[in-house]
């Protein structure tokens, strides 16, 4: 009795964590946006609405059903998300139910046109036409 009430215990103990963990996508999603400004990737379960995102960039929801939406997710476990005709990349962090703002990057130049991400650790490459972009947790490199 005493040895099964100590084994008990000792399961109950401290939180475990697992370090080093890289939480990278290799590849980006691309969601299309439907009338209500609403993305969402079938693959992992992300649903989300752009409204917020939608306002930053001053379009409106009738302009951008239809848009594909482009996110990829970094080693540190950010998003970067962007769009046709935005001027940004919105970097986010994930909490409870959120997407929270964690940085937000002014691409310069025209507004984007086709943008597609690729993963280039450390980096997240940001490819439009014939620009490219390095970018990390605090901006562009």
């Amino acid at each position: 009795m005493l040895v099964l009430l100590t084994l008990t215990l000792s399961a109950c103990g401290g939180q475990m964590v697992i370090q080093n963990v890289n939480f990278a996508h290799p590849f980006e999603m691309v969601m299309e946006a439907d009338a209500e400004a609403n993305v969402s990737d079938t693959r992992s379960g992300l649903t989300f609405s752009m409204d917020k995102i939608l306002e930053k960039e001053n379009i409106s929801r009738a302009d951008f059903a239809g848009t594909s939406v482009h996110m990829i997710r970094n080693q540190d476990g950010l998003y970067f998300l962007t769009a046709p005709g935005f001027r940004h990349v919105f970097i986010l962090e994930s909490g409870e139910g959120e997407l929270k703002e964690a940085e937000t990057v002014r691409i310069p130049g025209e507004r984007l046109q086709n943008p597609a991400f690729n993963q280039r650790a450390p980096f997240i490459q940001l490819v439009d036409g014939d620009r490219t972009f390095s970018l990390s947790a605090t901006g562009l490199n």
